[in-house]
């Protein structure tokens, strides 16, 4: 380059082409040096480093090496060198050269390639002790490479939701291998990390959990390793998971029942399931990170299932949950101890649809419900009330809840959690439709849940104003599997049935099922359901009469239908039809009118179902069908005009 700099001031035009050809083509035969650096350009005291040079050159066998380090002459002359233990001396600028070896050729000089060290470090502790001696003591740092975790999106889910753990090394981020550990706690409280049985799916510094289970509760910790022999980082900083559900098979019982408590009082803690066992203890994760068992420490005692804090303080605010003997973790409560105003909250989720209470408590008042402000993330929602009420809840209403008194301070904050109202789903198998003495089953399920539940079931029912309500099973508890089978279908089996679910101690229940009808036919049913005119379709705007007939022509009966739209309704008391006797007329049918039609005694009891159709008559289609063109005739004009109008609109604007 700069030969081809001094020749351009000295040759005629018509040799530069010439010589710049040349100057280029000796240019790109100078060998190109790169210098690389592994594991990293930034590396910790102790850990393995390799430098090394290559060289890009055609032609040439051997070269001769020579380093450079923050510009001075040759510190070694191999190919590549290796730090087995690097230390902060080691750091600087370096770049290395090469030449031919029994040969003219010399490569460029490379560019510098810093090398970072991060070294230990010294400082001094200055503590003045309670009788005025001064210590000073010298500590020494190692700064061995910190790994950070974080939680994405947050740290309390609902069963289902996914989370990612996020380990990266402070610093440094190429070539390191990630490690995952959860907290445990030993028999005397001694707290050690417990390799993940999956923790190599954690490789590339994320691991993601795609649907949290309940046993996902507990405390993360990571660390990584790279190079060889293998350089390890510290244990990274904890981060909690709690995972709550709709009904897990434990439940974490509070009594007094709120998240929130005064201090010097007793507080009791009860792991229940349905079974009542005593394989539970409870354990808990204060706010300085230590993890505890109630069985094994001196904050409270264990008696069963149960675990019992004599007399609370500030320091007893943190996380507990039940674990089993297996060691999983279940129903993690966020316990607050706190000296002034609390906020009473519910200690569970609350359901979408149920109703919310809130009071604020002070300890030295009587009674000690205080007249406060509440406040949902920071803004104020109610003003000076003793107490604060959602009558119908929804997922708007989760947030952080406090309470403020003018002269007495604010609560801590609570989270208050809103879980969806889970529905059961009903279905029938083999069919709706039967003949008398077909066996069928009806399957009750808990849509996204499986286990636990305790199934009821349900006829409905229609009263005189044709409202309708559920009726339980006197035999429902023989359906307590999911599963209500009836081995012979009787012609009284006909009706519409729903289900409904149930489990743990604090009672979860489902919605109401979607409805299911069954429909059971028999040979020669004790009455018959008469039709006139006598088929199963009809058309719109006629009349239509239904009765119900037995051998000795009585009036017990009555008729009912189930419509499409999913009502049941009786035509002795409804405005689609009129009953005398036992027979039925609906004076001007509809398409609503569309339905499965049968007899009803006055026990209840319901006999030979038909299922009738009603659509509009050919003429009626015609008339629509006319009505349609008729309409579109209409407005076709105004389109077209239209149409011109915007035609010759752009044709004047391009003229123009």
């Amino acid at each position: 380059y700069t030969v081809s700099k001094s020749l351009s001031l000295f040759l005629f035009p018509e040799q530069f082409s010439t010589v710049t050809k040349s100057i280029k083509y000796q240019y790109f035969l100078i060998p190109k040096v790169k210098v690389s650096i592994k594991p990293d350009q930034h590396v910790f005291r102790g850990e393995t480093v390799t430098l090394r040079c290559d060289i890009d050159g055609e032609g040439v066998t051997s070269w001769k090496y020579s380093w450079y380090k923050d510009g001075s002459d040759s510190v070694f002359s191999d190919q590549e060198h290796t730090f087995s233990s690097v230390t902060e001396s080691d750091a600087g600028k370096y770049s290395c050269y090469g030449a031919e070896r029994g040969g003219s050729r010399t490569s460029n000089i490379s560019d510098e390639v810093t090398l970072t060290v991060s070294g230990e470090f010294h400082y001094l502790f200055i503590n003045t002790h309670k009788f005025n001696i001064l210590l000073i003591s010298d500590f020494c740092i190692s700064d061995r490479p910190q790994t950070v975790l974080s939680v994405s999106p947050q740290k309390w889910l609902t069963e289902g939701d996914p989370v990612t753990l996020i380990c990266e090394v402070k610093g440094s981020s190429t070539g390191w291998t990630f490690s995952w550990y959860t907290l445990t706690a030993s028999s005397d409280n001694s707290n050690h990390y417990q390799l993940l049985s999956d923790s190599s799916r954690g490789a590339g510094g994320n691991y993601t959990v795609s649907s949290a289970a309940l046993n996902h509760t507990g405390v993360y910790v990571c660390t990584a390793e790279r190079g060889k022999p293998a350089y390890n980082t510290t244990y990274s900083n904890k981060q909690l998971l709690w995972v709550t559900g709709v009904s897990p098979p434990v439940y974490l019982v509070i009594s007094p029942s709120r998240t929130q408590h005064f201090t010097l009082v007793s507080l009791s803690l009860s792991c229940e399931d349905q079974s009542n066992s005593d394989r539970w203890r409870v354990r808990r994760y204060t706010d300085n990170e230590q993890l505890e068992d109630c069985s094994s420490s001196s904050w409270g005692s264990q008696t069963g299932s149960k675990c019992t804090i004599s007399s609370t303080v500030p320091s007893h605010t943190g996380v507990y949950w039940c674990r089993s003997e297996s060691g999983e973790n279940y129903h993690p409560v966020n316990i607050t101890v706190h000296i002034g105003v609390i906020l009473e909250s519910p200690v569970h989720p609350v359901t979408e649809g149920d109703s919310l209470t809130l009071h604020c408590l002070y300890p030295y008042t009587s009674p000690p419900i205080l007249r406060a402000d509440f406040y949902k993330d920071g803004s104020l929602i109610q003003s000076q009330t003793t107490e604060m009420i959602i009558s119908t809840v929804s997922k708007s209403h989760e947030g952080f809840y406090y309470c403020k008194h003018p002269e007495k301070e604010e609560s801590p904050k609570s989270w208050i959690s809103v879980r969806d109202k889970l529905r059961a789903v009903l279905s029938v198998s083999p069919q709706k439709w039967l003949t008398e003495g077909d066996p069928v089953t009806l399957i009750c399920e808990v849509k996204g849940s499986s286990t636990g539940w305790t199934f009821s079931w349900f006829t409905l029912t229609a009263s005189s104003g044709n409202s309708n309500h559920y009726q339980l099973l006197s035999d429902s508890s023989r359906g307590a599997g999911g599963n209500y089978t009836v081995s012979s279908a009787a012609l009284n089996h006909t009706g519409v049935y729903v289900c409904r679910a149930e489990r743990g101690k604090s009672v979860y229940i489902t919605t109401y099922s979607n409805k299911q009808p069954l429909w059971v036919t028999g040979v020669s049913p004790p009455v018959s359901l008469i039709i006139s005119p006598s088929r199963t379709q009809h058309f719109t705007s006629v009349s239509l009469s239904l009765s119900c007939e037995d051998q000795s022509n009585s009036d017990r009966w009555r008729v009912r239908r189930y419509t499409d739209n999913e009502q049941l309704e009786d035509c002795s008391s409804s405005l689609w039809g009129s009953q005398t006797g036992s027979k039925c007329t609906i004076n001007s049918t509809r398409t609503s009118d569309t339905g499965v039609y049968w007899c009803q005694s006055e026990s209840g009891e319901n006999y030979h179902p038909v299922n009738i159709t009603v659509q509009p008559s050919h003429s009626e289609s015609q008339i629509s069908v006319l009505h349609t063109l008729s309409s579109v005739l209409t407005v076709c004009p105004y389109l077209l005009v239209t149409v011109v109008l915007i035609f010759k609109c752009c044709r004047m604007r391009d003229s123009t």
